[in-house]
C-alpha cells in the first residue's frame, strides 16, 4: 500500500512537471505582452444585427491555417463591437478571425445562439500595421 501511494505521488508530480514546463513554453511565445508598435495589429470588429443579450458565452479568436491561436481570445460582449489583438512578426500565411462558442452547462437552456462565419486575410503580416476582420453574427434557434 505504502508503495501504490509513493507511486502515486511520484506519478502525481511528474505530470504537474511536464504540464508547467509545457504550458511556460508555450506561454512564452503567444501570451507574452506584445508592444503595440512591433507586432502586427488584427482588429476584429463584430457588427450585430440589434441588440442580443445572450445566456452563452462566445471568445473572439484570432487563428493561424494551422487553427493555432496567435494572441489569446478575448470573452465577447455584446456592448463592446472591437477587439483588438497583437501577434509578434512579421509573419505570413493565413490568419482569420472567428466567434467561438464556449460550453459551460446545458447549451438546451439558451433559445437562441450566434453564427459568425471566420473571417480571413491571407498573404503578409508586418509589424506596425493593423488588419481588419468584420464578424458579422446572426442571431439562429438553438438547433435540436
Amino acid at each position: 500500500m505504502k508503495t501504490m501511494k509513493s507511486i502515486s505521488m511520484l506519478l502525481l508530480f511528474v505530470s504537474c512537471a511536464v504540464f508547467a514546463t509545457t504550458d511556460a513554453s508555450a506561454g512564452d511565445v503567444r501570451n507574452a505582452r506584445i508592444n503595440p508598435a512591433r507586432g502586427i495589429h488584427h482588429r476584429v470588429n463584430v457588427i450585430l444585427p440589434g441588440e442580443y443579450n445572450s445566456c452563452r458565452t462566445y471568445v473572439i479568436e484570432i487563428r493561424d491555417g494551422q487553427g493555432q491561436l496567435v494572441a489569446p481570445g478575448q470573452v465577447f460582449n455584446g456592448s463592446v463591437e472591437t477587439y483588438d489583438f497583437y501577434e509578434r512578426g512579421p509573419a505570413t500565411g493565413i490568419r482569420f478571425a472567428r466567434l467561438a462558442e464556449v460550453f459551460f452547462g446545458d447549451p438546451a437552456e439558451c433559445e437562441y445562439q450566434l453564427h459568425a462565419a471566420p473571417v480571413m486575410i491571407i498573404g503578409k503580416f508586418n509589424c506596425g500595421e493593423t488588419y481588419r476582420y468584420d464578424l458579422v453574427p446572426v442571431i439562429g434557434a438553438q438547433k435540436e
